[in-house]
């Protein structure tokens, strides 16, 4: 059942990678040549490019709020055949950019003291929140609510949930690491070349997010049935 909702999610990401691509890529494509300058820019001083990365960091946890709420808002509109534009989308997530960011740090922040703990409490931790995202856009709730009802309605879907993640960023790794791998051996492994793959990388990742909206609507489905 786990590689029947994978072969779903990968082809519904294909079907609708040009929208995704469009929503996703000006801000990934951006963070990663401001990267890319800063990294030029500050190479010689380390306090300096400390600076920049912190401030990079900051840049990127405002932004992601925008395109990762504009993806959730695309996929409920494609699967509802009214599918919005990259615009609109981006454009909606904005009434949802304050909410998202506290559900994701709140979470985040629940993760990472779970990864403290001897790794398995964060990962546990982690997928047990995995609808928080898609309940706070797409059902107008608040953080800790969506933490909440995402902690309470993820529980029987916790097996399909980590195998399915496990195996989508297994096989992204599987695919990434050789190619930095052969990049390195080949001596082109520059930071132009570095960034590329980071870029095509983090758009490939978008199939996590694919991957959790197909179970959170499987969800919603058996829920409305039962």
């Amino acid at each position: 059942m786990t590689f029947e909702y994978i072969r779903q999610s990968l082809f519904f990401f294909r079907r609708h990678l040009g929208t995704i691509a469009r929503i996703q890529l000006p801000f990934i494509i951006g963070l990663n040549l401001l990267g890319l300058l800063l990294d030029s820019g500050f190479e010689a001083n380390s306090n300096q490019m400390h600076t920049g990365t912190g401030l990079l960091m900051l840049l990127n946890l405002t932004l992601l709020p925008l395109y990762w709420g504009a993806t959730i808002l695309f996929l409920q509109s494609a699967v509802d055949s009214r599918p919005l534009s990259a615009f609109q989308a981006v454009a909606l997530s904005l009434k949802y950019w304050r909410r998202l960011l506290i559900t994701y740090l709140l979470s985040g922040f629940a993760v990472t003291l779970g990864l403290m703990l001897l790794i398995v409490p964060g990962i546990y931790a982690g997928v047990r929140l995995v609808f928080a995202d898609y309940i706070c856009v797409l059902e107008d709730r608040k953080p800790v609510a969506s933490l909440r009802q995402s902690w309470a309605e993820s529980e029987v879907y916790f097996g399909l949930l980590l195998k399915g993640l496990l195996l989508i960023f297994g096989a992204l790794f599987l695919i990434e690491a050789p190619l930095l791998y052969l990049a390195e051996t080949a001596g082109i492994s520059t930071p132009p070349v570095d960034a590329f793959l980071s870029v095509v990388f983090d758009l490939m990742g978008t199939l996590v997010t694919v991957y959790g909206f197909r179970i959170y609507s499987l969800m919603r489905s058996e829920s409305a049935a039962a």
